[in-house]
């Protein structure tokens, strides 16, 4: 008779933080407990209109560029990909989504005018890239890398909401220092810049981290990772009212219920109404 062969106890699984993570955690540490530990999401999560507006978008683009762009596509064929992958979740109603395609539509048919640039080629779209940190993984989804002709590395952000866009909201914006650095871990020794492009208006900004950008970049997330680290099941966080992440949260009854909130004075107080 063999002898039995003893289970090993399961290594425990390395952290893997990206921006969405970070900023969940910086917005309310609650919101991460239950959406990454706890991960009860699935039950609370209500579709945005928002949310989908964006992800359509973005899945129109990424085929746009896997196809080759504008030399293979044509605007119609661009918007002809864009009513394949429309969903319409969140929507209040289905004329709402009808009119809301159809303002995607111009935004792309106006994208497919003013993309272009000589020179620069399309690395990649809508890939992840990730970083090993030591205790845990760095790791984010890029909407699109750019090659320009001197070699540099341009990582571009779509954003579906956005009228305009300056190079000093790039420069602090979260999730695009860390696309620079992750892309710079990629490819050691490349420059790079980071762009958020404005669908709706074609409006974009573009900033170029430096050396001393991508260090700090590097500490400040190692910062916050010493902080999420410790986060488990067992760990009680107690919720704080914060006024501009409690009435628009998934999660705003958990709490409620918990802390015995009046919900909608709080809202009043939030909004100025006494």
């Amino acid at each position: 008779m063999l002898p039995r062969r003893t289970r090993q106890p399961a290594k425990p699984k390395k952290l893997a933080l990206s921006p969405t993570k970070i900023s969940t955690y910086i917005a309310c540490p609650v919101m991460y407990r239950y959406t990454y530990i706890e991960r009860i999401g699935r039950f609370y999560y209500r579709p945005k209109s928002y949310h989908s507006f964006g992800a359509s978008l973005h899945r129109t683009l990424e085929d746009f560029h896997k196809r080759g762009g504008a030399e293979a596509q044509s605007p119609e064929e661009l918007v002809n990909t864009l009513h394949s992958v429309w969903t319409s979740a969140g929507y209040a109603s289905a004329e709402e989504s009808e009119e809301r395609m159809g303002e995607a539509a111009q935004y792309l048919q106006q994208y497919h005018t003013e993309y272009a640039i000589a020179g620069v080629k399309t690395l990649l779209t809508e890939k992840q890239l990730k970083c090993d940190m030591g205790e845990f993984d760095l790791i984010g989804r890029l909407d699109r890398l750019d090659e320009h002709p001197d070699g540099h590395l341009e990582v571009v952000d779509y954003k579906s909401g956005r009228l305009s866009v300056a190079e000093e909201e790039v420069h602090d914006d979260l999730a695009m220092g860390i696309y620079a650095y992750l892309t710079r871990c990629t490819y050691p020794g490349r420059g790079v810049t980071a762009t958020i492009y404005c669908l709706r208006t074609g409006n974009k900004a573009t900033v170029e981290f430096t050396d001393e950008d991508i260090s700090e970049i590097e500490d400040g997330v190692r910062v916050v990772a010493e902080k999420i680290a410790p986060i488990d099941i067992e760990t009680d966080i107690e919720p704080v009212w914060l006024p501009y992440v409690c009435p628009e949260c998934d999660y705003l009854r958990i709490c409620a219920r918990r802390m015995r909130w009046d919900v909608e004075k709080l809202i009043r107080e939030t909004r100025g109404l006494g």
